[in-house]
């Protein structure tokens, strides 16, 4: 052997590896090493190396450690046993408490250059939210300069969250969701925010109630509720909503408006229908002309959920119907949930799904979705749609829930 190319074995390799774990541990190699701890690999190579018949080496439990550095020290290479590790290793030596040592250096040095940047951060942020940061591979100083001016300039009016970016940055998608920026700002805009977070809401909402208590809009726009039979007031009574009551029109109506109403309620009555499907919306509001109706899109929008909550502040009672899927029933679930005085189905019974539920095979996802399912009518659903292998869309029991919804609203 002129060289360390007889190294090349995976036997070699595992024990210099089991090598460098101990000391990086324990700061020496210790003793022994049981064999077979090693690894189901050929052996035979390091037996070669330390001078055993196959036949000896087969009797040997341990392998000493000394004995194994004092034939690296004879052999013609004249090794240490540390010589043998960085060779197959590729790494230097080093002990876990200098590693963790130099980590706490360096985090103690990203605390203090966030203390020049501001001092916001080390005192808002927690610690697991700043050793995240610490500890991404690339991450722009940038963004902790542009976040600090960002919240000293926070509007004092609704503003959309494109056109503040802009007047901070010069680039209106600055602070856009999934960015480095925007993810940093939403994380110190939480630690300031005064809402009550004890009450249930779906992520969505969480994030645009969150920019909107610091007077921020997603998209006030295109973030829209479709409804009809609703009045909205500010001062007075608004003259648009009332116009679309009068003429019984459907219209969508963006976040910007309902933000702007101090109060939402029924044109009629005191109880609103929320329709998941925009289809059998469209139904219904040619079949119900005078009946109050919102229709939600399936997964609720910002908008959808504010104008909910004005309505219950109008002491407005919601009769909510969805598909009586895994995903209906999460989404009727959440609305029983947030509002358990002002909310209920309506055509979303056990009956109604018997009558018109069709075979679908659930994946192990939609499966799991029916597991939280914790409400005592949308449950007994729930069970018998895993037990059956079924689901009822809202098309499939409309003319029930028709029936359902004269006698509620109507008769």
């Amino acid at each position: 052997m002129n060289n360390g190319d007889f190294f090349n074995k995976p036997i070699f390799f595992l024990l210099a590896k089991e090598c460098h774990r101990r000391y990086y541990l324990n700061g020496d190699f210790g003793k022994s090493i049981q064999i077979k701890s090693l690894g189901k690999v050929d052996t035979l190579p390091l037996a070669q190396f330390l001078g055993y018949t196959p036949l000896e080496w087969r009797k040997k439990k341990q392998l000493s450690i000394p004995e194994f550095e004092q034939a690296l020290t004879e052999s013609i290479l004249s090794w240490t046993i540390v010589d043998f590790i960085t060779f197959l290793i590729k790494e230097e030596l080093i002990l876990k408490a200098d590693v963790n040592k130099q980590n706490e250096d360096r985090y103690m040095q990203f605390l203090n250059k966030l203390e020049t940047i501001d001092p916001l951060f080390c005192r808002q942020l927690t610690d697991k939210q700043l050793q995240s940061w610490f500890k991404k591979e690339e991450m722009s100083w940038d963004s902790f300069k542009i976040v600090a001016d960002a919240l000293k300039n926070l509007p004092k009016k609704y503003t959309r969250m494109p056109v503040f970016a802009f007047q901070q940055t010069g680039n209106p998608h600055a602070f856009d969701e999934g960015t480095e920026t925007g993810n940093l700002f939403l994380q110190v805009l939480t630690t300031y925010s005064t809402a009550d977070d004890s009450t249930e809401i779906a992520e969505t909402e969480h994030k645009h109630q969150l920019l909107g208590e610091f007077y921020l809009l997603r998209d006030d726009i295109k973030n829209y509720v479709a409804a009809s039979g609703l009045l909205g007031y500010k001062e007075d009574r608004n003259e648009m909503w009332y116009q679309a009551c009068l003429t019984q029109c459907s219209w969508n109506i963006p976040l910007k408006e309902i933000l702007q109403t101090t109060t939402i309620q029924p044109f009629v009555g005191n109880k609103v229908l929320v329709v998941e499907n925009s289809g059998v919306y469209s139904i219904l509001i040619d079949r119900f002309p005078d009946v109050p109706i919102i229709c939600s899109s399936g997964q609720f929008t910002y908008a959808v959920w504010c104008m909910l909550r004005k309505l219950v502040a109008s002491k407005t009672q919601l009769y909510y119907v969805g598909d009586m899927d895994p995903e209906g029933l999460i989404m009727a679930q959440k609305l029983l949930k947030l509002f358990p005085d002002h909310a209920q189905t309506i055509g979303m019974s056990l009956v109604n799904f018997t009558e018109a539920c069709t075979e679908v095979k659930l994946n192990e996802r939609r499966y799991k979705k029916l597991r939280a399912i914790e409400d005592v009518q949308l449950k007994e659903i729930a069970q018998y749609m895993q037990q059956t292998q079924t689901i009822a869309m809202q098309e499939g029991f409309i003319e029930l829930l028709i029936e359902e919804i004269t006698e509620v609203f109507v008769s």
